[in-house]
Protein backbone atom coordinates (compact mmCIF):
# COMPACT_ATOMS: atom_id res chain seq x y z
CA UNK A 1 0.00 0.00 0.00
CA UNK A 2 2.97 2.33 0.90
CA UNK A 3 4.49 2.27 -2.48
CA UNK A 4 0.96 3.03 -4.21
CA UNK A 5 0.41 6.14 -2.09
CA UNK A 6 3.87 7.88 -2.38
CA UNK A 7 2.96 8.51 -6.17
CA UNK A 8 0.53 10.93 -5.08
CA UNK A 9 1.25 14.64 -6.39
CA UNK A 10 -0.17 17.32 -4.79
CA UNK A 11 -3.35 17.43 -6.75
CA UNK A 12 -4.02 13.87 -5.76
CA UNK A 13 -4.25 14.33 -2.14
CA UNK A 14 -6.38 17.40 -2.97
CA UNK A 15 -8.94 15.38 -5.10
CA UNK A 16 -8.92 12.52 -2.10
CA UNK A 17 -9.03 15.02 0.69
CA UNK A 18 -11.99 16.61 -1.16
CA UNK A 19 -13.98 13.15 -1.74
CA UNK A 20 -13.18 12.29 1.58
CA UNK A 21 -14.26 15.10 3.37
CA UNK A 22 -17.55 14.87 1.25
CA UNK A 23 -17.81 11.01 2.23
CA UNK A 24 -18.00 11.75 5.69
CA UNK A 25 -20.49 14.40 5.23
CA UNK A 26 -22.90 12.21 3.93
CA UNK A 27 -22.82 9.26 6.21
CA UNK A 28 -24.27 12.17 8.60
CA UNK A 29 -26.45 13.96 6.32
CA UNK A 30 -27.18 12.10 3.04
CA UNK A 31 -27.50 8.65 5.18
CA UNK A 32 -29.69 10.35 7.51
CA UNK A 33 -27.63 10.40 11.03
CA UNK A 34 -28.87 14.02 11.48
CA UNK A 35 -32.48 12.60 12.78
CA UNK A 36 -31.21 11.19 15.75
CA UNK A 37 -30.47 14.78 17.41
CA UNK A 38 -34.28 15.59 16.79
CA UNK A 39 -36.26 16.66 19.96
CA UNK A 40 -38.88 14.05 20.67
CA UNK A 41 -40.87 11.25 18.90
CA UNK A 42 -41.14 12.14 14.94
CA UNK A 43 -44.15 11.11 12.97
CA UNK A 44 -43.03 7.74 12.00
CA UNK A 45 -45.13 8.87 8.42
CA UNK A 46 -43.30 11.72 7.70
CA UNK A 47 -39.74 10.28 8.90
CA UNK A 48 -40.46 7.64 5.92
CA UNK A 49 -41.40 10.00 3.57
CA UNK A 50 -37.87 12.19 4.81
CA UNK A 51 -36.58 8.91 3.79
CA UNK A 52 -37.84 8.86 0.20
CA UNK A 53 -37.69 12.47 -0.58
CA UNK A 54 -33.92 11.83 0.08
CA UNK A 55 -33.17 8.81 -1.16
CA UNK A 56 -35.13 9.76 -4.83
CA UNK A 57 -33.86 13.28 -4.80
CA UNK A 58 -30.22 11.96 -5.05
CA UNK A 59 -30.54 9.78 -8.66
CA UNK A 60 -32.65 12.52 -9.83
CA UNK A 61 -30.16 14.76 -9.47
CA UNK A 62 -27.28 12.82 -11.01
CA UNK A 63 -29.49 12.40 -14.08
CA UNK A 64 -30.23 15.59 -14.28
CA UNK A 65 -26.77 16.67 -13.57
CA UNK A 66 -25.87 14.00 -16.42
CA UNK A 67 -28.66 15.65 -19.08
CA UNK A 68 -27.47 19.32 -18.70
CA UNK A 69 -23.73 17.69 -19.18
CA UNK A 70 -24.47 15.55 -22.38
CA UNK A 71 -26.13 18.91 -23.65
CA UNK A 72 -23.75 21.89 -21.90
CA UNK A 73 -20.61 19.65 -21.09
CA UNK A 74 -18.74 22.92 -20.43
CA UNK A 75 -20.77 25.04 -18.41
CA UNK A 76 -19.81 24.12 -14.84
CA UNK A 77 -21.21 27.05 -12.27
CA UNK A 78 -24.57 24.98 -12.16
CA UNK A 79 -22.70 22.29 -10.38
CA UNK A 80 -20.91 24.41 -8.59
CA UNK A 81 -19.60 22.51 -5.35
CA UNK A 82 -20.88 26.24 -3.41
CA UNK A 83 -24.35 25.53 -4.80
CA UNK A 84 -24.64 22.24 -2.74
CA UNK A 85 -23.16 23.80 0.50
CA UNK A 86 -25.76 25.98 -0.22
CA UNK A 87 -28.34 23.27 -0.73
CA UNK A 88 -26.71 21.47 2.45
CA UNK A 89 -26.95 24.74 5.04
CA UNK A 90 -30.81 24.89 3.77
CA UNK A 91 -31.44 21.51 4.92
CA UNK A 92 -29.41 22.16 8.28
CA UNK A 93 -31.08 25.13 9.00
CA UNK A 94 -34.75 23.70 8.66
CA UNK A 95 -33.47 20.75 10.97
CA UNK A 96 -31.75 23.04 13.12
CA UNK A 97 -35.08 24.73 13.68
CA UNK A 98 -36.79 21.73 14.58
CA UNK A 99 -33.96 21.02 16.70
CA UNK A 100 -34.71 24.24 18.65
CA UNK A 101 -37.89 23.25 19.08
CA UNK A 102 -39.76 25.61 17.12
CA UNK A 103 -43.03 24.86 15.63
CA UNK A 104 -42.81 24.11 12.07
CA UNK A 105 -45.21 22.09 9.64
CA UNK A 106 -44.62 18.05 9.23
CA UNK A 107 -42.88 18.64 5.83
CA UNK A 108 -40.17 20.75 6.60
CA UNK A 109 -38.41 17.61 7.41
CA UNK A 110 -39.17 16.38 4.22
CA UNK A 111 -37.85 19.12 2.85
CA UNK A 112 -34.60 18.93 4.83
CA UNK A 113 -34.09 15.77 2.87
CA UNK A 114 -34.60 16.65 -0.06
CA UNK A 115 -31.89 19.40 -0.02
CA UNK A 116 -29.60 17.30 1.15
CA UNK A 117 -30.02 14.57 -1.56
CA UNK A 118 -29.50 17.13 -4.23
CA UNK A 119 -26.84 19.02 -2.51
CA UNK A 120 -25.15 15.37 -2.28
CA UNK A 121 -25.77 15.01 -6.48
CA UNK A 122 -24.40 17.75 -7.29
CA UNK A 123 -21.25 17.31 -5.36
CA UNK A 124 -20.62 14.33 -6.83
CA UNK A 125 -20.75 15.16 -10.06
CA UNK A 126 -18.32 18.09 -9.18
CA UNK A 127 -15.89 15.54 -7.79
CA UNK A 128 -16.24 13.05 -10.50
CA UNK A 129 -15.15 15.63 -13.10
CA UNK A 130 -11.43 15.94 -10.77
CA UNK A 131 -11.45 12.23 -10.69
CA UNK A 132 -11.90 11.64 -14.44
CA UNK A 133 -8.96 14.21 -14.88
CA UNK A 134 -6.56 11.80 -13.79
CA UNK A 135 -5.35 8.52 -14.85
CA UNK A 136 -7.38 5.40 -14.47
CA UNK A 137 -4.56 4.16 -11.99
CA UNK A 138 -4.50 7.39 -10.37
CA UNK A 139 -8.43 7.57 -10.23
CA UNK A 140 -8.22 4.31 -8.38
CA UNK A 141 -6.11 5.14 -5.54
CA UNK A 142 -7.63 8.94 -5.01
CA UNK A 143 -11.36 7.17 -4.79
CA UNK A 144 -9.81 4.54 -2.86
CA UNK A 145 -7.53 6.65 -0.40
CA UNK A 146 -10.97 8.89 -0.21
CA UNK A 147 -12.84 6.05 1.41
CA UNK A 148 -10.69 5.38 4.14
CA UNK A 149 -10.27 9.29 5.20
CA UNK A 150 -14.02 9.69 4.76
CA UNK A 151 -14.27 6.68 7.27
CA UNK A 152 -11.76 7.59 9.48
CA UNK A 153 -13.45 11.25 9.67
CA UNK A 154 -16.38 9.98 10.32
CA UNK A 155 -15.42 7.91 13.49
CA UNK A 156 -13.45 11.00 14.55
CA UNK A 157 -17.10 12.46 14.29
CA UNK A 158 -19.06 10.36 16.39
CA UNK A 159 -16.26 10.83 19.57
CA UNK A 160 -17.71 14.16 19.72
CA UNK A 161 -20.60 15.15 22.01
CA UNK A 162 -23.57 14.37 20.38
CA UNK A 163 -24.91 17.77 20.52
CA UNK A 164 -22.06 18.90 18.79
CA UNK A 165 -21.39 16.39 16.36
CA UNK A 166 -24.28 16.97 13.08
CA UNK A 167 -23.25 20.57 13.42
CA UNK A 168 -19.48 19.75 12.68
CA UNK A 169 -20.20 17.66 9.90
CA UNK A 170 -22.63 20.39 8.34
CA UNK A 171 -20.25 23.12 9.27
CA UNK A 172 -16.63 22.26 9.43
CA UNK A 173 -16.30 18.92 7.05
CA UNK A 174 -19.05 20.57 4.37
CA UNK A 175 -17.21 24.16 3.78
CA UNK A 176 -13.51 21.86 3.81
CA UNK A 177 -14.78 19.60 1.11
CA UNK A 178 -15.69 22.61 -0.44
CA UNK A 179 -12.59 24.58 -0.67
CA UNK A 180 -10.57 21.41 -1.20
CA UNK A 181 -13.07 20.38 -4.00
CA UNK A 182 -12.24 23.83 -5.65
CA UNK A 183 -8.67 23.63 -5.38
CA UNK A 184 -8.54 20.04 -6.74
CA UNK A 185 -10.46 21.20 -9.64
CA UNK A 186 -7.72 24.27 -10.64
CA UNK A 187 -4.42 21.68 -9.92
CA UNK A 188 -6.22 19.10 -12.28
CA UNK A 189 -4.94 18.59 -15.44
CA UNK A 190 -6.88 20.15 -18.49
CA UNK A 191 -4.58 18.26 -21.08
CA UNK A 192 -7.63 15.41 -22.40
CA UNK A 193 -9.78 16.30 -25.00
CA UNK A 194 -13.47 16.01 -22.61
CA UNK A 195 -12.20 19.17 -21.20
CA UNK A 196 -11.52 21.28 -24.24
CA UNK A 197 -13.97 19.76 -27.06
CA UNK A 198 -17.46 18.32 -27.55
CA UNK A 199 -17.51 15.06 -29.48
CA UNK A 200 -19.45 15.72 -33.01
CA UNK A 201 -20.78 12.00 -32.50
CA UNK A 202 -21.77 12.30 -28.95
CA UNK A 203 -25.05 9.62 -29.70
CA UNK A 204 -22.34 6.98 -31.07
CA UNK A 205 -20.18 7.34 -28.09
CA UNK A 206 -23.05 7.55 -25.68
CA UNK A 207 -23.89 3.91 -27.01
CA UNK A 208 -20.11 2.68 -27.08
CA UNK A 209 -20.18 4.01 -23.27
CA UNK A 210 -23.02 1.90 -22.39
CA UNK A 211 -21.55 -1.19 -24.15
CA UNK A 212 -19.18 -0.69 -21.33
CA UNK A 213 -20.98 -0.01 -18.38
CA UNK A 214 -24.12 -2.01 -18.41
CA UNK A 215 -22.54 -5.23 -16.99
CA UNK A 216 -21.07 -3.41 -13.98
CA UNK A 217 -24.31 -1.57 -14.16
CA UNK A 218 -26.23 -4.46 -13.33
CA UNK A 219 -23.53 -6.01 -10.63
CA UNK A 220 -23.40 -2.66 -9.05
CA UNK A 221 -27.24 -1.92 -9.07
CA UNK A 222 -28.10 -5.48 -7.29
CA UNK A 223 -25.49 -4.18 -4.62
CA UNK A 224 -27.10 -0.86 -4.11
CA UNK A 225 -30.47 -2.85 -4.35
CA UNK A 226 -29.61 -5.21 -0.85
CA UNK A 227 -28.07 -1.87 0.61
CA UNK A 228 -32.11 -0.16 0.38
CA UNK A 229 -33.31 -2.79 2.27
CA UNK A 230 -30.84 -2.71 4.72
CA UNK A 231 -31.25 1.28 5.03
CA UNK A 232 -34.69 0.91 5.21
CA UNK A 233 -34.52 -1.46 8.47
CA UNK A 234 -33.00 2.29 10.22
CA UNK A 235 -36.65 3.39 10.10
CA UNK A 236 -38.76 0.21 10.71
CA UNK A 237 -36.54 -1.32 13.62
CA UNK A 238 -36.81 1.20 15.90
CA UNK A 239 -34.22 3.89 14.68
CA UNK A 240 -30.86 1.95 14.28
CA UNK A 241 -29.28 4.59 12.22
CA UNK A 242 -26.16 5.12 14.25
CA UNK A 243 -25.67 1.00 13.53
CA UNK A 244 -26.51 1.26 9.74
CA UNK A 245 -23.66 4.09 9.38
CA UNK A 246 -20.95 2.44 11.48
CA UNK A 247 -21.67 -0.29 9.53
CA UNK A 248 -21.34 1.24 6.24
CA UNK A 249 -18.11 3.27 7.28
CA UNK A 250 -16.68 0.10 8.80
CA UNK A 251 -17.13 -1.49 5.72
CA UNK A 252 -16.03 1.71 3.71
CA UNK A 253 -12.74 1.75 5.55
CA UNK A 254 -12.07 -2.29 5.00
CA UNK A 255 -12.77 -1.46 1.13
CA UNK A 256 -10.05 1.07 1.35
CA UNK A 257 -7.36 -0.58 2.91
CA UNK A 258 -8.28 -3.60 0.83
CA UNK A 259 -8.03 -2.26 -2.39
CA UNK A 260 -5.23 0.38 -1.73
CA UNK A 261 -3.15 -2.75 -0.78
CA UNK A 262 -4.16 -4.65 -3.90
CA UNK A 263 -4.66 -2.17 -6.79
CA UNK A 264 -1.27 -2.14 -8.33
CA UNK A 265 -1.65 -5.99 -8.73
CA UNK A 266 -5.04 -6.15 -9.63
CA UNK A 267 -4.88 -2.31 -12.42
CA UNK A 268 -2.14 -5.28 -13.66
CA UNK A 269 -3.33 -8.22 -13.52
CA UNK A 270 -7.46 -8.43 -13.66
CA UNK A 271 -9.93 -6.36 -15.73
CA UNK A 272 -12.54 -4.36 -13.78
CA UNK A 273 -15.18 -6.52 -14.82
CA UNK A 274 -13.47 -9.45 -13.69
CA UNK A 275 -13.45 -7.82 -10.17
CA UNK A 276 -17.18 -7.22 -10.47
CA UNK A 277 -18.21 -10.94 -11.37
CA UNK A 278 -15.75 -12.00 -7.98
CA UNK A 279 -17.58 -9.43 -5.76
CA UNK A 280 -21.26 -10.85 -7.08
CA UNK A 281 -21.67 -14.36 -5.28
CA UNK A 282 -21.01 -12.15 -2.20
CA UNK A 283 -23.74 -9.58 -2.88
CA UNK A 284 -26.25 -12.45 -4.06
CA UNK A 285 -24.90 -14.46 -0.71
CA UNK A 286 -25.70 -11.63 1.69
CA UNK A 287 -28.72 -10.97 0.30
CA UNK A 288 -29.58 -14.74 0.73
CA UNK A 289 -28.71 -14.90 4.47
CA UNK A 290 -29.78 -11.64 5.59
CA UNK A 291 -33.52 -13.08 6.63
CA UNK A 292 -32.41 -16.18 8.03
CA UNK A 293 -30.17 -14.60 10.56
CA UNK A 294 -31.09 -12.33 13.41
CA UNK A 295 -28.56 -11.04 16.69
CA UNK A 296 -24.25 -10.62 15.74
CA UNK A 297 -24.54 -13.00 12.77
CA UNK A 298 -27.17 -10.64 11.52
CA UNK A 299 -25.01 -7.32 12.10
CA UNK A 300 -21.91 -9.69 10.34
CA UNK A 301 -23.89 -10.07 7.49
CA UNK A 302 -24.71 -6.83 7.40
CA UNK A 303 -21.80 -5.48 7.41
CA UNK A 304 -20.65 -7.33 4.50
CA UNK A 305 -23.30 -6.10 2.61
CA UNK A 306 -21.75 -2.58 3.24
CA UNK A 307 -18.33 -3.91 2.58
CA UNK A 308 -19.14 -5.11 -0.96
CA UNK A 309 -21.46 -2.17 -2.22
CA UNK A 310 -18.44 0.08 -0.40
CA UNK A 311 -15.83 -1.37 -2.97
CA UNK A 312 -18.27 -1.78 -5.78
CA UNK A 313 -19.03 1.78 -5.73
CA UNK A 314 -15.66 2.68 -5.62
CA UNK A 315 -15.11 0.56 -8.79
CA UNK A 316 -18.22 2.31 -10.01
CA UNK A 317 -16.39 5.86 -9.26
CA UNK A 318 -13.10 4.45 -11.72
CA UNK A 319 -14.92 2.52 -14.56
CA UNK A 320 -17.08 5.80 -15.47
CA UNK A 321 -14.16 7.61 -15.04
CA UNK A 322 -11.88 5.39 -17.13
CA UNK A 323 -15.43 5.15 -19.62
CA UNK A 324 -15.63 9.15 -19.80
CA UNK A 325 -12.00 9.52 -20.64
CA UNK A 326 -11.99 6.60 -23.46
CA UNK A 327 -15.39 8.26 -25.07
CA UNK A 328 -14.45 11.67 -24.47
CA UNK A 329 -17.57 12.53 -22.46
CA UNK A 330 -18.31 14.75 -19.96
CA UNK A 331 -17.86 12.74 -16.53
CA UNK A 332 -21.06 13.79 -14.83
CA UNK A 333 -22.93 12.65 -17.94
CA UNK A 334 -21.41 8.98 -17.58
CA UNK A 335 -21.65 9.18 -13.75
CA UNK A 336 -24.72 10.68 -13.67
CA UNK A 337 -26.22 8.00 -15.50
CA UNK A 338 -24.40 4.65 -13.74
CA UNK A 339 -24.59 6.13 -10.46
CA UNK A 340 -28.31 7.46 -10.95
CA UNK A 341 -29.50 4.10 -11.59
CA UNK A 342 -27.30 2.72 -8.84
CA UNK A 343 -29.44 4.59 -6.60
CA UNK A 344 -32.43 4.26 -8.07
CA UNK A 345 -32.07 0.71 -7.18
CA UNK A 346 -31.07 1.88 -3.60
CA UNK A 347 -34.22 3.51 -3.26
CA UNK A 348 -36.64 0.62 -5.34
CA UNK A 349 -34.93 -1.78 -2.18
CA UNK A 350 -35.85 0.31 0.14
CA UNK A 351 -39.55 0.13 -1.23
CA UNK A 352 -38.86 -3.66 -1.23
CA UNK A 353 -38.14 -3.21 2.29
CA UNK A 354 -40.69 -1.15 3.63
CA UNK A 355 -43.28 -4.19 2.13
CA UNK A 356 -41.24 -6.34 4.11
CA UNK A 357 -41.83 -4.89 7.56
CA UNK A 358 -45.34 -4.32 6.96
CA UNK A 359 -45.84 -7.68 5.98
CA UNK A 360 -47.64 -7.36 2.56
CA UNK A 361 -47.06 -10.16 1.19
CA UNK A 362 -43.06 -10.31 0.40
CA UNK A 363 -41.25 -12.27 2.42
CA UNK A 364 -38.33 -14.53 2.35
CA UNK A 365 -39.46 -16.79 -0.55
CA UNK A 366 -39.95 -13.81 -2.75
CA UNK A 367 -36.94 -12.70 -1.72
CA UNK A 368 -34.64 -15.69 -2.27
CA UNK A 369 -36.68 -15.86 -5.58
CA UNK A 370 -35.60 -12.11 -6.85
CA UNK A 371 -31.84 -13.08 -5.53
CA UNK A 372 -31.52 -16.74 -7.37
CA UNK A 373 -32.58 -14.60 -10.27
CA UNK A 374 -30.53 -11.91 -9.97
CA UNK A 375 -27.64 -14.72 -9.96
CA UNK A 376 -28.26 -15.95 -13.32
CA UNK A 377 -29.12 -12.95 -15.50
CA UNK A 378 -25.67 -11.75 -13.63
CA UNK A 379 -24.06 -15.39 -14.58
CA UNK A 380 -25.86 -14.87 -17.98
CA UNK A 381 -24.58 -11.21 -18.56
CA UNK A 382 -21.34 -11.70 -17.53
CA UNK A 383 -20.41 -14.79 -19.94
CA UNK A 384 -21.97 -14.34 -23.18
CA UNK A 385 -21.54 -10.53 -24.46
CA UNK A 386 -17.64 -11.34 -23.81
CA UNK A 387 -17.71 -14.03 -27.53
CA UNK A 388 -20.27 -11.43 -29.02
CA UNK A 389 -17.41 -8.52 -28.53
CA UNK A 390 -14.93 -10.01 -29.42
CA UNK A 391 -16.15 -11.34 -32.91
CA UNK A 392 -17.29 -7.62 -33.31
CA UNK A 393 -13.48 -6.73 -32.45
CA UNK A 394 -12.08 -9.61 -35.08
CA UNK A 395 -14.60 -8.18 -37.85
CA UNK A 396 -13.92 -4.90 -37.14
CA UNK A 397 -10.25 -5.77 -37.73
CA UNK A 398 -10.72 -7.65 -40.98
CA UNK A 399 -12.82 -5.15 -42.13
CA UNK A 400 -9.83 -2.40 -41.50
CA UNK A 401 -7.70 -4.40 -43.24
CA UNK A 402 -8.69 -3.20 -46.44
CA UNK A 403 -8.13 0.50 -47.22
CA UNK A 404 -10.96 0.85 -49.48
CA UNK A 405 -13.34 -0.32 -47.06
CA UNK A 406 -12.29 2.16 -44.56
CA UNK A 407 -11.82 5.05 -46.82
CA UNK A 408 -15.18 4.56 -47.99
CA UNK A 409 -16.62 4.45 -44.70
CA UNK A 410 -14.97 8.13 -43.72
CA UNK A 411 -13.06 6.78 -40.90
CA UNK A 412 -9.73 7.63 -41.59
CA UNK A 413 -8.13 6.42 -38.29
CA UNK A 414 -9.28 2.93 -39.48
CA UNK A 415 -7.91 3.35 -42.48
CA UNK A 416 -4.45 4.90 -41.33
CA UNK A 417 -4.16 1.53 -38.83
CA UNK A 418 -5.14 -0.39 -42.03
CA UNK A 419 -2.04 0.94 -44.14
CA UNK A 420 0.23 0.84 -40.99
CA UNK A 421 -0.78 -3.00 -40.39
CA UNK A 422 0.22 -3.90 -44.02
CA UNK A 423 3.29 -1.42 -44.09
CA UNK A 424 4.97 -2.91 -41.17
CA UNK A 425 3.73 -6.48 -41.44
CA UNK A 426 1.61 -6.48 -38.17
CA UNK A 427 -0.41 -9.68 -37.06
CA UNK A 428 -4.20 -9.75 -36.69
CA UNK A 429 -3.68 -8.97 -32.98
CA UNK A 430 -1.09 -6.45 -33.01
CA UNK A 431 -3.74 -4.47 -35.84
CA UNK A 432 -6.51 -4.80 -33.32
CA UNK A 433 -4.41 -3.62 -30.47
CA UNK A 434 -3.21 -0.39 -32.63
CA UNK A 435 -6.84 0.34 -33.72
CA UNK A 436 -7.82 0.77 -30.07
CA UNK A 437 -4.24 2.48 -29.23
CA UNK A 438 -4.89 4.69 -32.16
CA UNK A 439 -8.24 5.89 -30.55
CA UNK A 440 -6.79 7.05 -27.45
CA UNK A 441 -7.79 3.59 -25.28
CA UNK A 442 -5.68 2.44 -22.46
CA UNK A 443 -4.45 -0.92 -21.49
CA UNK A 444 -7.08 -1.86 -19.47
CA UNK A 445 -9.62 -0.98 -21.50
CA UNK A 446 -8.03 -2.87 -24.85
CA UNK A 447 -7.55 -5.92 -22.64
CA UNK A 448 -11.12 -6.14 -21.22
CA UNK A 449 -12.46 -5.49 -25.35
CA UNK A 450 -10.57 -8.26 -26.84
CA UNK A 451 -10.63 -10.33 -23.64
CA UNK A 452 -6.80 -10.41 -23.69
CA UNK A 453 -4.80 -10.11 -20.31
CA UNK A 454 -2.98 -7.10 -19.29
CA UNK A 455 0.46 -8.65 -19.95
CA UNK A 456 -0.41 -9.63 -23.41
CA UNK A 457 -1.42 -6.33 -24.34
CA UNK A 458 1.90 -5.22 -23.51
CA UNK A 459 3.66 -7.36 -25.19
CA UNK A 460 1.25 -6.55 -28.22
CA UNK A 461 2.50 -3.07 -27.54
CA UNK A 462 6.26 -3.60 -27.82
CA UNK A 463 5.97 -5.32 -30.63
CA UNK A 464 4.15 -3.03 -32.41
CA UNK A 465 6.62 -0.40 -31.32
CA UNK A 466 9.46 -2.53 -32.66
CA UNK A 467 8.13 -3.37 -35.82
CA UNK A 468 7.00 0.71 -36.68
CA UNK A 469 10.07 2.18 -35.31
CA UNK A 470 8.18 4.22 -32.90
CA UNK A 471 8.67 4.31 -29.24
CA UNK A 472 5.72 6.05 -27.33
CA UNK A 473 1.87 5.91 -27.65
CA UNK A 474 2.28 9.64 -29.10
CA UNK A 475 4.66 8.84 -31.59
CA UNK A 476 2.14 5.88 -32.92
CA UNK A 477 -0.75 8.09 -32.88
CA UNK A 478 1.32 10.66 -35.07
CA UNK A 479 2.37 7.70 -37.43
CA UNK A 480 -1.12 6.63 -38.20
CA UNK A 481 -2.91 10.26 -38.52
CA UNK A 482 0.56 11.26 -40.92
CA UNK A 483 -0.68 8.29 -43.71
CA UNK A 484 -3.11 9.35 -46.43
CA UNK A 485 -5.40 6.56 -46.78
Amino acid sequence: MGFVLKDMKREHVLAALAYGFFLAVTSVTLWGGYLRFLPGPENPDFLVLEYFARSAALPVSLAVSGVVAFRHPKARRWRSPVLSWALFLAGALLAALRHSGLVLPEWSLVAAGACFGWGSGLMFGALQEVVAAQKVFTAGIVVFAAAGISALLFFAVEALPTSVAPWASLFALAPAAVLLARAAWKCAPKVHPLFDTVPEQRRDRCREAARELWRPLLCVAFSAFIVGIVRVESLSGGGSIDQTNESNMIGLFAASIALLATWRLLYERVTLMRLYQILFPLTATAFLLLPLLDGTFHQMVRSLVFLVFSVTSSLMVVSCARTARNQSLAPVFVYGFFAGMVYASSLVGSVVGLLVGAGRGVGLAELSVVALVAVYVLSVAMVMPHKGRAARSQAGAGEGRSVASAGSAGDVVSAGCAVVAERYGLSRREAEVLGLLARGRDVPYVAEELVISKSTVRTHVKSIFAKTGVHSRQELIDLVESIEA
